[in-house]
């Protein structure tokens, strides 16, 4: 071979391998973390009628993936201890190890932060929770240091682990790095948004742990999958998708299940069984 066709293989070989790379570097990382629901659990605990509790159904999925449940009695923790309707509900809840958050608006850092902290005190008494779900959360910057005062406050209550604020959008990142959230719901919409959702540059830096996303009106288990699997994309571990729609008479999305329920679970496990096997 001469000098000139050497070099020439030489040249085609490095091009082919350095197209090789790009191709690889361009794939979508594959899920290489446990897919997590994130359940707004809003309906009555109604355990004296077996048609409108669905509860249990939440307890059989805890034991087949990782569930994390919203508790919401009145609007935060109503004032006072859970009724017996409640205590009954959370007894049934604890059947599986899953994590339990109790319910508390913010009205976009605009509450008196004394009442925030008031319902965070009763659901640390009387609730035995993990943690705090902050909803209606702002997501600029001017309403970081009123978060982060909370999120210490929560943190600093010996059996409260968790807090997730509810954006339903892009936060500032100085809600994770200061931090003033251990989860960000950083997508809550209809299910037509999702396709062209775009998340923040900075959410593919940290672990997807840190993320949620709640989508409703989603029509069908296929559109529910392909959700599942973008959301994954985008680096978010924590899902909830469902049916139920703010269209819907009663104009609330999370107060049942999806009626593709199991179809989701089993998804989500079959997804998480190739992770594991994966490792």
């Amino acid at each position: 071979m001469s000098k000139l066709k050497s070099k020439i293989s030489n040249f085609t070989l490095i091009f082919l391998l350095s197209s090789l790379l790009v191709v690889c570097s361009a794939k979508q990382p594959e899920n290489t973390t446990n897919i997590q629901l994130l359940i707004p659990l809003y309906s009555y605990p109604t355990w004296y009628n077996q048609d409108t509790y669905f509860w249990p159904e939440v307890v059989k999925t805890a034991k087949k993936v990782p569930t994390t449940v919203i508790i919401n009695p009145n609007n935060g923790p109503g004032g006072g201890p859970p009724n017996q309707d409640y205590t009954k509900g959370l007894e049934d809840l604890r059947k599986a190890n899953m994590n339990i958050l109790g319910y508390v608006a913010t009205n976009y850092g605009k509450r008196n932060i004394a009442e925030v902290k008031a319902d965070i005190d009763l659901y640390n008494t009387d609730y035995n929770l993990e943690g705090i779900f902050l909803d209606e959360a702002a997501s600029g910057s001017d309403q970081l240091g009123y978060y982060q005062e909370i999120y210490n406050y929560i943190k600093a209550q010996p059996n409260l682990d968790t807090v997730v604020l509810n954006q339903g959008t892009h936060p500032d990142e100085g809600y994770l790095t200061k931090p003033a959230a251990d989860i960000a719901i950083i997508f809550e919409n209809y299910s037509t948004a999702w396709p062209e959702y775009q998340p923040s540059a900075y959410v593919s830096h940290y672990d997807a742990q840190r993320f949620s996303c709640l989508i409703h009106t989603v029509p069908d288990a296929a559109t529910m999958k392909s959700h599942i699997d973008k959301a994954v994309e985008r680096n978010i571990q924590y899902v909830y998708i469902t049916d139920d729609s703010p269209d819907n008479p009663d104009q609330d999305p999370w107060n049942s299940l999806p009626s593709y329920w199991q179809e989701e679970v089993n998804y989500i496990q079959s997804l998480n069984s190739k992770t594991q096997s994966s490792k």
